[in-house]
């Protein structure tokens, strides 16, 4: 009887045990799941904070009477509107790539080549699409895109590189123009030419040497850009200040924030240094569409 009752204790003891530890799992996994939803609420707060601050930013640029200004004083508001990248828009903004430039007749000394990239919707395991258009020798950021899954069309008319790269890389010695020639073609041909006329970009990478500043306008007016969540663009600016002439860049800047693409990313060439007008006139600039993430927000 008494090993009877040891035993009958010994199992209401274990029960209790188990009862218990069932009540404290129960209890962390509540305890974790409010905090993981006090994370994101507090993300999602912070976000919003952001938002809030720029939005007068945002409705000034929008609200803009470019042609009510000199150029000059064009000039300052364009260099003064992409120096302060909204903060509302990208959660996880990241630097890819780049090289150390120290060639003895260099300016300065200092990274180049590096890109700033939203990594909110480029997801593991999700499939995502980059057009690249001037690599020269620098494949430090699609080599790392590639690692990272994405399919990625890289061009180029001035060096040659074997068709393929990596595991999702296509070379075509190709530039990017206004008109099609035979070593170069229009933005929106070579999306049709690869069946992308209709598909989601998630980056565009161009740094083609000052022939963005012909290339821009061209692709507002063919709607190439309407599919393209991310532009990261290098300007090359000095050849606009003779003059100076950037009525028509502001207006441009203006239209690229109606068809609510935000600069969310800002950096000048330390190579290069500052020139005209003590400002620094090539640098690196990231676009990103405002709904790809917070549509309707």
């Amino acid at each position: 009887m008494r090993a009877y009752m040891t035993s009958l204790n010994i199992g209401i003891i274990s029960t209790l045990f188990a009862l218990l530890l069932l009540t404290m799992f129960h209890q962390r996994d509540e305890i974790l799941s409010r905090l993981k939803t006090s994370e994101r609420d507090n993300h999602q707060a912070v976000m919003d904070t952001f938002r809030q601050k720029d939005k007068p930013f945002v409705d000034d640029v929008l609200n803009l009477d470019p042609k009510s200004l000199t150029e000059t004083e064009a000039l300052y508001k364009f260099y003064k509107i992409v120096s302060f990248p909204v903060q509302g828009v990208c959660r996880v903004l990241k630097r890819i790539g780049g090289q150390w430039l120290d060639w003895p007749d260099l300016p300065a000394h200092a990274a180049d080549g590096d890109k700033f990239v939203c990594m909110d919707d480029i997801i593991m395991g999700k499939p995502c699409l980059i057009y690249s258009f001037g690599i020269a020798n620098d494949w430090t950021f699609e080599d790392f895109m590639d690692y990272r899954g994405c399919e990625i069309h890289a061009h180029d008319p001035t060096v040659d590189f074997p068709a393929e790269r990596g595991e999702h890389i296509s070379f075509n010695k190709l530039g990017l123009g206004v008109t099609t020639e035979p070593t170069m073609d229009t933005l929106a041909n070579i999306f049709k030419n690869n069946g992308h006329t209709n598909t989601t970009i998630d980056v565009l990478k161009i740094d083609i040497e000052q022939h963005e500043i012909a290339g821009l306008p061209n692709w507002l007016e063919t709607g190439a850009l309407d599919n393209v969540n991310q532009l990261a663009i290098e300007l090359h600016l000095s050849s606009l200040h003779a003059g100076p002439n950037f009525i028509w860049l502001l207006e441009l800047l203006q239209e690229m924030y109606r068809l609510n693409f935000r600069v969310i990313s800002h950096e000048v060439n330390m190579v290069a240094g500052p020139t005209n007008h003590k400002l620094y006139n090539l640098m690196e600039v990231v676009f990103m569409k405002d709904n790809v993430w917070n549509d309707g927000v």
